[in-house]
């Protein structure tokens, strides 16, 4: 069954965000008006999925945001999306100095702690970020949903034919703006972008029915809209072929090699990690690949999740004073490092795709939650549950992390504040809700009344939002739009593996 959170039935935000804007008129500039942005107060809020769906319904006349086209490309931006991402890892090691390109953003840049969702289910929280709403509004509520076929109960995963709502890269294709999404939460089938997407890619394993299914973990050849163009998905293949076999060569050069023999609940452990190290590996290659070309973009969003998983496997390793049963030394000094060497690790690959990119681009890091520890007082054991042999999780996690520097984002300072206190003191810079209106803002493209997050003021330079008043207009979904997305539904069939790495990350049993 489901692994269920009180308030599974709607999401408990860490921040308040219900008071809409004033409704604009449809005609002369499709709805579009200047008016000054206010940041309502931040208060916990019960997010009812029925509430909020039913009064965003009723909201929402068909108004196309696409007959204005009054986009600012400017800079270009990178956004680097890292889950899991958590500041009690991040402040040692950016203390330690190991951590040289994010410590850089943060003295040039804008950083703090950026609120979340409860329960905090990757998949869900990733959407909120790419829309700028609430799951009642974009449709995705977990990894899976169950339906019922002859009697009997199956899981079947969302696709992105699921979400009902558009995402920063169909807004700025809308405006003929330049987007490359590459292994984003929820982005199968690949949609045709002006750009390219690549869907999340984990293993290179077999389905059953290719045809039927294509769930996250999966690239296969011969199974269409996996990449848009489709013309770049042999590339893309070939890329994830190349990172298959060189997983030896890259563990060992970012963890070094281990000292002691593993045990048999280590190397478990160990087994149930490596899916995303190579994801992330091919994730970034396909980034690199991209800025090869020397073509000019407006957006970059690469994804990794290495971070979660190794938190996920190896927090009780990397701070065995937290637990009752520790590992044994011997086991320490095999994984301890696993989640230092690997934040480092990612730090060093966002220097590289920085380096490879334009001198003005724009940088913003996001995570969608922290980490803290699970399982404090279990005698772990290979045969214990998967929901037992997690020494980290993230339901009730700390806030995520938020890291901006470059062309119109405030300098030298935190969010709210002026030099940082003392390591650990970070204040809050907003919440995931806020990173589409943000990005929309800073490409010049209106944000829409629909939305539930805003723009991250804080953030923005003050003199450029004079210059570049924020517009409204009352939704960039269009009904062109909403039949497009219906015929993208493509059910997943619940295929073993996956479901398994579900099982064994404790979000359903």
């Amino acid at each position: 069954m489901f692994e269920t959170h009180p308030n599974s039935n709607g999401y408990m935000a860490r921040f308040s965000r219900i008071t809409r804007r004033p409704r604009t008129d449809c005609g002369g500039h499709a709805g579009v008006g200047i008016r000054p942005l206010r940041r309502p107060s931040r208060t916990r809020l019960l997010c009812s999925a029925l509430l909020l769906g039913t009064f965003a319904a009723a909201i929402l006349p068909a108004c196309s945001s696409t007959s204005t086209r009054e986009a600012v490309s400017g800079e270009p931006v990178i956004l680097f999306a890292v889950d899991g991402l958590e500041w009690r890892v991040l402040d040692p090691l950016i203390e330690e100095g190991r951590l040289p390109v994010m410590a850089g953003l943060m003295k040039r840049g804008v950083f703090g702690r950026l609120e979340s969702m409860v329960p905090t289910y990757s998949a869900v929280i990733w959407t909120s970020i790419a829309t700028g709403k609430v799951p009642s509004q974009h449709g995705i509520r977990h990894f899976v949903y169950e339906t019922n076929q002859g009697g009997r109960r199956e899981y079947r995963y969302y696709t992105s034919g699921h979400r009902e709502t558009k995402a920063f890269w169909n807004i700025l294709s809308d405006y003929d703006l330049k987007v490359h999404c590459i292994g984003w939460w929820m982005t199968y089938p690949a949609e045709k972008i002006n750009g390219t997407m690549v869907s999340q890619t984990n293993t290179t394993s077999v389905l059953h029915d290719p045809q039927r299914a294509l769930w996250k973990g999966s690239l296969l050849r011969g199974v269409e809209n996996q990449v848009h163009p489709l013309d770049y998905q042999n590339k893309v293949m070939s890329i994830l072929e190349e990172t298959e076999n060189s997983m030896d060569r890259l563990t060992e050069s970012i963890f070094g090699t281990r000292p002691h023999p593993s045990t048999e609940f280590s190397r478990l452990m160990w087994d149930q990690t490596l899916w995303a190290f190579r994801a992330d590996a091919t994730y970034i290659e396909v980034a690199r690949d991209i800025l090869r070309s020397g073509e000019p973009f407006d957006l970059l969003s690469v994804y990794v999740g290495g971070p979660d998983v190794a938190a996920h496997r190896f927090w009780r390793y990397a701070h065995p004073e937290e637990f009752t049963n520790p590992p044994s030394r011997e086991q320490i000094d095999n994984y301890g490092n696993i989640i230092d060497d690997y934040y480092a690790y990612v730090d060093r690959v966002l220097g590289e795709i920085i380096q490879a990119a334009p001198d003005s681009a724009t940088v913003i890091i996001v995570s969608d939650h922290g980490m803290h520890a699970i399982n404090n007082e279990r005698i772990f054991s290979p045969e214990d549950p998967p929901q037992y042999t997690n020494s980290a999780h993230h339901l009730d996690a700390p806030p995520g992390v938020f890291i901006a520097a470059g062309a119109h984002i405030r300098s030298a300072r935190r969010a709210g504040a002026g030099a940082r206190v003392k390591p650990g003191v970070t204040p809050v810079v907003g919440g995931v809700l806020d990173i589409a209106p943000t990005l929309l803002a800073l490409k010049g493209i209106p944000l829409g009344e629909d939305l539930d997050g805003q723009l991250l003021r804080g953030v923005v330079e003050t003199a450029w939002l004079e210059d570049h008043p924020i517009r409204y207009l009352r939704t960039h979904d269009t009904s062109e739009w909403q039949a497009a997305r219906q015929e993208r539904i493509r059910e997943a069939v619940a295929q073993s593996e996956r479901l398994e790495q579900l099982r064994s990350l404790g979000y359903i049993r």
